[in-house]
Formats: structure tokens, sequence, C-alpha cells
């Protein structure tokens, strides 16, 4: 059975991954499992497992795919499945061909970073960057990986989508301010996010690896340039510049940057990162609601995680 084809009513069976397993109460104190569930098309669906046995809890594991059936519910205009039992599936399977994944062509979107990379004209960051592209594990994982856990580009393929969105973003933004440096600002997008191929990893499902916890993707970034850099040697303060796009791109500290944007091409590397990490969940969130009939009305984005509203037509 497929995610996409469940409506509000339907019952419910078939084989589905289990992923972010949680267990809560209710308001009577009650034990029960919240979880999401996952199909072969990289779809999902909120999951919800009352009147849980303490055997029910120890029995159902994140990563792993269960037989579930339930019945479709809805609850704020967001379908979900109550789950009447589930155990565990014999069926052989392949943890990646449950997670969702990107409907762009990977070569397609590589060559785009690499034409972006080629148009820079210092010849000094240029090669700084085409080193960093040239290591096949950072090539072979930017195909593949994810930009996040959950929210924004969070599928097989998203970092590259995300990267290429904000190359296309980056161009519009040289040209409304010629006195920003547009190598830097390139070479900015491209760096990024890139430790994100190390604070993610793809086990059984989306997560966060031991370094990644540990470090942060910032650093892991670094830790990618660093390697370039010492192959290249550039100008001490091209260095710096390109470290400090890196460490400066959540915009805050307290949103996790390591230091706050202080060169204008760190300040636009932060928005336009934000433009798409924010819109693009908005856009898909009102998507969905709209697939499901919602006309003219406001809804919670589940992705973006704010107040939407689905126009009327």
């Amino acid at each position: 059975m497929n995610i996409s084809e469940i409506s509000p009513g339907d019952l419910v069976r078939g084989v589905f991954l289990v992923a972010d397993l949680d267990v809560r109460e209710t308001r009577n104190g009650n034990p029960y499992l919240r979880m999401t569930l996952r199909d072969r098309e990289g779809d999902s669906i909120d999951g919800l497992f009352f009147g849980v046995s303490e055997s029910d809890i120890s029995a159902v594991t994140s990563g792993k795919p269960f037989d579930v059936d339930g019945e479709a519910d809805e609850y704020r205009n967001r379908v979900n499945v109550k789950i009447t039992s589930m155990r565990m599936s014999e069926e052989v399977w392949d943890a990646e061909a449950y997670l969702p994944r990107s409907t762009e062509d990977p070569e397609a979107l590589l060559i785009a970073v690499s034409e972006a990379v080629d148009s820079i004209t210092s010849s000094d960051i240029r090669n700084v960057m085409r080193t960093v592209l040239s290591d096949s594990e950072v090539s072979t994982r930017l195909a593949r990986w994810p930009a996040a856990k959950i929210r924004h580009h969070a599928w097989l393929g998203g970092l590259l989508e995300h990267t290429v969105e904000m190359l296309r973003i980056a161009e519009a933004v040289a040209v409304a301010f010629p006195k920003l440096d547009r190598d830097l600002l390139v070479a900015g997008v491209v760096l990024h996010d890139l430790g994100k191929l190390y604070e993610l990893g793809l086990a059984s499902d989306i997560e966060y690896t031991v370094s990644g916890n540990l470090e942060g993707h910032m650093v892991q970034g670094v830790q990618i340039l660093d390697r370039a850099l010492s192959e290249n040697a550039p100008l001490e303060e091209t260095q710096t510049l390109l470290r400090h796009l890196v460490l400066s791109h959540q915009g805050q500290l307290d949103y996790a940057a390591v230091v706050e944007p202080m060169i204008p091409e760190a300040i636009a590397l932060h928005y336009i990162d934000q433009l798409s990490s924010q819109v693009r969940p908005a856009i898909e969130d009102i998507q969905a609601a709209e697939q499901r009939g919602v006309r003219g009305a406001f809804i919670r984005g589940q992705t973006a995680m704010r107040s939407l509203y689905v126009r009327s037509e």
C-alpha cells in the first residue's frame, strides 16, 4: 500500500519503515508510540500506536521494516495512521529504498555545480574549489546526500538540489549588488554545507553521525576546505575569507553560527541559504495541502513549521 494513496477512513495494511520513533504519554499517563512510517516510494506519514504494552514498546525499533495494520485518520489537515498492530517484517529490504529521494537528475546538478566553479575568475579560488570537488568521496556523497534530517531538502540528493538552488539565487544577487565578490559568493554557496556529508549518515535512516553530533557540519566543512587549501595555498586572507563563509553562514550565534557574518558576501550567503531552506518547504507544504483538496484555508506547514495560506485558486 502506497502512502500517497491513503485517505482518512482507509484501512491501512502494508510494510513500512519505522523512523523517528518516540515513546510518549497520553493525558491520562498511558504510554503510546509516535513514529514516522515510510514506504518504498519515499513518502511518509505519521503513525500513532495507542494502548501499547511494555512488550510492544520493546519490540518496535526505528530503522526497521514492520508489517502495519491500522486506520487512517486526519488531525489539523494532516493524515495519520492509528495503528492497531505491527510486527517486524520478514521482507528483505534496503534502507535507502524507503528514504525520500530527489526527482532531479544528479548528473545534471553536478554539472551545474562544476560549471559554477569553472566560472570563478580568481584562479586561486577556482583551483581550491576544483580540488574540493575532485575528492571522489565528496563528489560521490554530494550526488546522493540529504541536506538535513528534517525540514528543508531532507531527502536523498537534497543537498545537491539545495546547492544548485542557492547558486541560481546567488547569480541574481550578484547582479543586484555588483560590488559583491561573485567568486567568493559562488565558492561560499558550494562550500557552506559540505560538512553535512559527514554530519549526516544513511545507515537505516537519515541520522546524525557521532562526529556530526560532536563537531557539527561547519567544523567538518572547514576540514574539507582545509584539505583543499593545503594543496593550493592561496593568499592567507583568501583562506581566511573562505573559512569565514563556512563558519558564519548560519547567520547568528544563537542559530549555531561559529561567528556572525562580517563581510558582505557572508551576509548575502546567509540570506541566500535562508531563501532556499525556507521557501522550498513552504511551497512543498502548500502543494501537499492542494493535493488533499485544501483551498482558501490556512494550514500549519509541517515542513516549514509555520502557518501558511493555501489560495482558493
